[in-house]
């Protein structure tokens, strides 16, 4: 073994011993018939010399004895004596016959040592190669385990490294979870102080609003006293068309719109929504600038140019859709903040900002009066939405983004909505039961409109088509569609006119296109617009018509 006294060459050499001490045992028993076997070899070969000899001798002698009995063969005692010889003779040739038997015998045996030494020594051969390549193995395993040592070495200081690391994250986890559990309660003391904040704030505009109703209640009133003449009532609320609408107006035949009486811009950006107010006196647009813009229309002066009434602002992103409410009192917006928004059309004041929705708001109608809202939006939910109590109602579950919704009656009890899994869902407010009817369609359905006699659908889908659904059979009824018409947008809206004769859509390609809705006619292709055309609107007594671009125009249509 390795002691510190020896040299490295007694070290070597001691080495080569254990080594040769080690190996030796498995070869010992064939070491050993080697050298029994080539002892067997020299002793054979001695004898045969032997043998060699003697046949000689033996020879020598037949010799002689044949050389005497011819000299002797004269006589009597010499054919005794050669009687004699010749039986020596015989049992000499029977000697070497021995002998040559005995010599065949040892050259057997010699040859089968030879062979067996040969296998012998293949076997030494092999077990040498077999013993070099085990060598070979051990002299690769110890490198690779010399390796693996420096890896191990290495990983262990890695391991130290990074355990230093965990700790002082950890160290640095904790006095991280302690601030944040301070932060947490700061924004709680925070929240808690907004929240009073909104409330206080919330109550100053409330009294700011009950105190500017006084007021207008108290010129009203003064007006009315100085006024001379019959005293004019306005009705509550009601539909147009009715004893209780805010003016009584009586829907004409819709005429087809051929020329641009107004074109001008609106907003900042794209122009994502227009609507016309009951009475037609005036009519919103919504852009991407975040803004919805109130504007006049004034029908006894209608080539005068449209004055902008005011800018109504509160969003945080763009506008997806608009809307007035029955007695022209609210204009409601959806945006794509998550949320729906209601502002006053007099006082231009915003009112209520509606939040609870999980995506964006591409539709808000108000159901069935100015108390109740109803929206729909890219998190697959329906809400209804409570003015007085400024709060979510009911939330209606569709299982797919709602693009746009109507209400199917008056009392807002039945909606209806498209969505982008290609369905119109049925919902009725008053049920308990989630489910909805539903029709399936060919495209994503981006808009819908109902007939003003609430008995017709129409359905505008991404497969470039217009559909007039018949609410009494739920079933399509006419496929309005043509060459060149393509819906852009998941918002793009189609409406019916006044009386429900013609059905309008705007196309990508800044065409607006107008069919009639009872034989599927396309009746009219207007070109104006320079993009594409996202919502068009109609004047509620038929003779106007409005459309809304990419690159902010809007564009009022007429018939003269």
């Amino acid at each position: 073994m390795d002691k510190p006294n020896i040299g490295w060459k007694e070290h070597i050499l001691q080495q080569l011993r254990d080594r040769n001490g080690q190996k030796n045992i498995f070869y010992k028993d064939i070491i050993q018939l080697h050298n029994k076997l080539t002892l067997s070899i020299d002793t054979v070969k001695v004898e045969n010399v032997q043998l060699q000899i003697e046949v000689a001798k033996l020879k020598d002698a037949n010799l002689k004895l044949q050389v005497q009995v011819e000299a002797g063969s004269g006589g009597k005692g010499g054919g005794e004596k050669n009687t004699a010889m010749e039986q020596k003779m015989y049992k000499l040739q029977e000697e070497l016959t021995d002998l040559h038997r005995t010599k065949g015998e040892n050259a057997q045996q010699i040859i089968d040592i030879s062979k067996k030494l040969q296998l012998k020594e293949k076997a030494v051969n092999s077990a040498n190669e077999k013993i070099f390549e085990l060598e070979s193995s051990l002299a690769a395993f110890k490198s690779e385990m010399k390796n693996m040592e420096s890896t191990v070495v290495q990983k262990e200081k890695e391991n130290e490294i990074l355990r230093d690391e965990q700790q002082a994250l950890h160290l640095a986890y904790s006095g991280l979870e302690v601030k944040l559990r301070d932060v947490q309660q700061d924004n709680d003391d925070l929240l808690k102080r907004w929240l009073e904040k909104k409330a206080l704030d919330a109550n100053i505009i409330n009294n700011s609003n009950d105190k500017f109703y006084m007021n207008q209640g108290k010129k009203i009133a003064e007006n009315l006293e100085e006024a001379s003449g019959p005293v004019i009532t306005i009705p509550e609320r009601g539909i147009l068309g009715s004893p209780k609408s805010p003016l009584n107006f009586t829907v004409q035949m819709s005429s087809i719109p051929t020329r641009v009486l107004r074109k001008f811009d609106t907003h900042e950006g794209d122009v994502n929504a227009i609507r016309c107010s009951p009475s037609g006196k005036k009519f919103a647009t919504g852009g991407a600038d975040r803004k919805v813009n109130l504007w006049d229309f004034s029908i006894r002066d209608a080539s005068s140019t449209s004055p902008k009434l005011a800018s109504l602002t509160g969003s945080n992103a763009g506008i997806t859709s608009v809307d007035f409410d029955v007695q022209e009192n609210f204009v409601l917006g959806a945006s794509s903040d998550f949320a729906v928004r209601l502002w006053g059309v007099q006082d231009h004041r915003l009112k209520h900002a509606l939040t609870g929705h999980g995506g964006k708001v591409l539709a808000a109608k108000f159901l069935g009066d100015a108390n109740k809202v109803v929206s729909g939006s890219h998190d697959r939910t329906l809400k209804i939405w409570d003015l007085k109590s400024r709060a979510c109602s009911k939330t209606m579950f569709a299982g797919s983004m709602c693009n746009d919704l109507v209400t199917s009656d008056g009392a807002g009890s039945n909606i209806i909505s498209g969505h982008f899994d290609k369905r119109v869902r049925f919902w009725d407010t008053r049920s308990h039961d989630p489910n909805a009817n539903e029709i399936l369609l060919q495209g994503k359905v981006t808009s819908l409109d109902l007939s003003n006699d609430r008995t017709q659908l129409l359905v505008c889908s991404r497969d470039d088509t217009l559909k007039v659904i018949d609410l009494r059979m739920n079933q399509v009824m006419q496929t309005l569609c043509a060459d060149g018409f393509h819906v852009s947008f998941d918002w793009t809206r189609a409406v019916f006119s006044p009386d429900s004769e013609y059905a309008v859509c705007g196309s990508g390609d800044g065409s607006i296109f107008l069919w009639n809705a009872k034989t599927n006619k396309l009746e009219k292709t207007l070109k104006e617009h320079n993009s594409a055309v996202v919502s068009v609107a109609w004047h509620p007594g038929g003779q106007y018509m409005f459309s809304c671009d990419t690159r902010k125009k809007v564009i009022i249509w007429t018939e003269i």
